[in-house]
Parts: C-alpha cells; structure tokens; sequence
C-alpha cells in the first residue's frame, strides 16, 4: 500500500489532481502487478526446468547407452570378421607355403638326379 501511495503523491506533484492521481497509480500499480513474477511463480518455473532438465539428461543418457551398446556390438562383430578373414590368409599362406616347398624339393631332387647321372656317364679324366 505505500507503494501505491508513494506513486500517487509522485504523480500529485507532477501537477495532477489527487482522485485523478490515485486512479493512476492504481491503475500502474495493479498493472505492474499482474504482469511482476512473484518468488513462488519464479520456483515454480525453476523447479519445472529442473524436472524438464533431468528428464532430458535421462532420455539422452539412455539413447546414449543404447547407441554405445549398438556400436560395441557392431564392433565386435567387425573384428570377428576381421579373425575369421586373418585365419583363412594365413592358412592361405601355409597352403602355398607348403606348395613351393613341396616343388621346390622336387625340383632340387630332380636336379641332383640328372647331376649324378651326368657324373655317371661323364668320362672319366
């Protein structure tokens, strides 16, 4: 109330009749009141936040779980692959590994072979 009383001498002062001048402030006053956040309505606003907040902070802490699960999942399943790929290589390598072991022998046999037989029947000195 002395709010109000405060604007009205104020607006008094300024050369306005007095009913006329407490109709004004009554008129500013109660506007600015409708249209002033009090303490409560700013909590309640904060505390709704909060809540809006939170629950955002959980749907996106669960999609986040559930992306890095898919991904730990998908990677996992990559790198098998990638064994399942290393393994047949490498049994690829020891397959053609053993192939020219095999024909190398074979040839260094046939070698030694046609040496001994070309010394065979060499003349002698």
């Amino acid at each position: 109330m002395s709010d109000r009383l405060a604007l009205t001498e104020a607006i008094e002062a300024g050369g306005i009749e007095r009913a006329k001048a407490t109709r004004i402030a009554s008129v500013i006053f109660d506007a600015i009141h409708q249209n002033v956040a009090t303490k409560a309505d700013v909590q309640a606003e904060v505390a709704s936040l909060r809540s809006e907040i939170t629950g955002g902070f959980a749907s996106l802490r669960a999609d986040m779980a559930d992306r890095f699960g898919a991904l730990q999942a998908d990677i996992e399943t990559r790198f098998a692959r990638q064994d399942i790929a290393i393994e047949r290589l490498r049994s690829s390598v020891r397959e053609t590994e053993n192939r020219l072991l095999v024909r190398l022998g074979g040839w260094i046999v046939a070698l030694l072979g046609l040496l001994f037989a070309a010394l065979h029947l060499w003349p002698p000195r």
